[in-house]
């Protein structure tokens, strides 16, 4: 990308929030964090403990480009045990976060100037990772009435003769909600190459979440990590799931671009697979709690939210009545009572008047910024 296009490139809004939330904070004022998608339990000691174990054994150099066979041999079992689909180690590639997956598989997947279709509401960074990869993001939107499922038949009319990829994301950022089954098998049967990110697995309140890799193998790059699911958010490990035939390409791509995932990381990250189920639901459940609670304390307040999200941490509010730029909206909810809330613009033109509400810290954080939401809406709205 030409430096004298950055202009086009977006900020990353939630973050620029969190960012003042912060300096906020060193000044002394009191805020409440619902801003950002961070759980907040602590890490699994049988994490931390690998972790130490590494270091003690000096493991703490470069690892191959794919990662350590451990911990890929450990995913394939994930894959054949969750999704009962066999995925050999030798599609497995160990990337810095899952961010860093998604830039390895746009960049094997499509060509400069390819039209990539991205779902909207959608994750921030994805049509501002496709510009600075000099790729065409072309926006399909979904809406809350159909449960933001995507519509198969609009989806299709689409698509045009450039465009070559699509990305998802089910669970999605920002609204929780899981693709079914049948919009996934729809999506597997599109002449479309498919970058599926699905960072927010295995924290479904319901059922298990299925996988595009059940439907779609050999055109499918599946993006996934542990900074959601076990709280990894700072370790900086994902790992992507490469179909067969791109598999020396994104070698050659890691190589030189990342060299590999961080070493200490992929040792812990390994004892992830051996914490108790039990530990899992618990912390499932105490997300299904606060999602119920605050869907409650949303409605009687008046804020409808007319969809049902099914997984992860987060709430997508329609605010059109209350605003007509949420981004203003935020800023002045930070200044005013020091509740630090994500703006829709971050998630798609279409959602520039939603909030994104993230109940991924504590019931203690959630309770008490929502009664903050309450006291700016009698006070100033």
């Amino acid at each position: 990308m030409d430096s004298s296009n950055l202009e086009d490139i977006r900020p990353f809004y939630v973050m620029e929030i969190l960012e003042k939330a912060l300096k906020l904070q060193s000044l002394g004022r009191d805020i409440v964090h619902l801003e950002i998608g961070e759980p907040t339990e602590n890490v699994d000691n049988l994490i931390v403990d690998s972790a130490q174990n590494a270091l003690n054994n000096k493991l703490y150099r470069y690892t191959n480009s794919f990662g350590i066979e451990t911990l890929r041999e450990k995913i394939s079992q994930y894959y054949e045990k969750v999704h009962n689909t066999l995925v050999s180690k030798e599609r497995i590639m160990i990337t810095t976060g899952s961010s860093a997956g998604i830039v390895l598989a746009v960049l094997a997947s499509t060509s400069i100037n390819d039209e990539v279709i991205v779902v909207e509401p959608h994750y921030p960074c994805y049509p501002q990772i496709l510009k600075i990869l000099g790729r065409i993001p072309r926006v399909f939107t979904t809406y809350e009435k159909d449960n933001f499922q995507i519509n198969i038949d609009k989806l299709q009319d689409s698509i045009s003769q450039n465009t070559t990829s699509i990305i998802i994301n089910s669970p999605s950022n920002p609204t929780s909600v899981s693709q079914n089954q049948d919009v996934l098998k729809s999506i597997s049967r599109l002449n479309l190459n498919i970058i599926s990110d699905e960072i927010y697995h295995g924290l479904s309140f319901n059922s298990k979440t299925n996988s595009i890799i059940e439907f779609a193998s050999k055109n499918s790059f599946i993006v996934n990590g542990f900074s959601k699911l076990y709280a990894m958010t700072g370790w900086r490990l994902g790992y992507i799931v490469i179909p067969s035939d791109k598999v020396r390409s994104v070698q050659k791509l890691q190589q030189n671009m990342f060299i590999c995932a961080p070493t200490i990381s992929q040792h812990a990250a390994v004892s992830a697979y051996n914490i108790k189920n039990k530990v899992q639901k618990n912390i499932l459940k105490s997300y299904e709690q606060k999602r119920d609670f605050a869907l409650r304390f949303l409605n009687e307040m008046g804020i409808k939210v007319n969809y049902t999200p099914d997984a992860a941490f987060y709430i997508l509010c329609n605010f059109q009545d209350y605003c007509e730029s949420s981004l203003d909206l935020c800023k002045d909810l930070l200044d005013k009572v020091g509740l630090a809330v994500a703006p829709g613009i971050d998630f798609g033109e279409n959602y520039k008047k939603y909030v994104r509400i993230s109940y991924a810290g504590s019931m203690e954080e959630l309770q008490k910024g929502l009664m903050l939401l309450k006291e700016y809406m009698l006070k100033y709205k």
